[in-house]
């Protein structure tokens, strides 16, 4: 008899026991994991896609709690982008003709932006929107 391998199993299922155990344990009234697999995400702002935002003066005319601009000649874009794919972001961005938001004719915002910002930069913008319009 060969206690090595009986000893290697009991070992990792304790640790699959303390794995469990560490996921479960939480306070009186929610388990960790429940909590932690309800819980709404926190929006962290991409640090990089604000800083095409304030290179591009975009709160100038926009409203966006995240970037702490008020501007009101454009949309407030936490209200409008809020649940929107990225493809739309971007759209709105670089061709806002198309899908200019309600209230707000075309024409307003400029058109030139698909070859003013480069696309890394883009992207990181419409990361930095979408994360903010949660």
């Amino acid at each position: 008899m060969r206690p090595a391998p009986l000893i290697a199993g009991l070992l990792v299922a304790a640790a699959a026991v303390m794995a469990v155990v560490a996921f479960t344990a939480g306070d009186d009234d929610e388990p960790a994991g429940r909590a932690a697999a309800t819980a709404e995400p926190t929006v962290v702002a991409e640090p990089a896609g604000q800083a095409v935002w304030v290179r591009y003066g975009c709160g100038s005319c926009h409203t966006l709690a995240a970037a702490n601009a008020t501007g009101t000649l454009g949309p407030d874009l936490e209200e409008n982008l809020r649940g929107m794919p990225a493809a739309y972001i971007k759209e709105s961005i670089v061709a806002p003709g198309k899908v200019a938001a309600p209230g707000y004719g075309t024409g307003m915002m400029p058109e030139d932006y698909a070859s003013r910002i480069p696309p890394d930069d883009l992207d990181r913008l419409v990361t930095f929107l979408r994360q903010s319009a949660r």
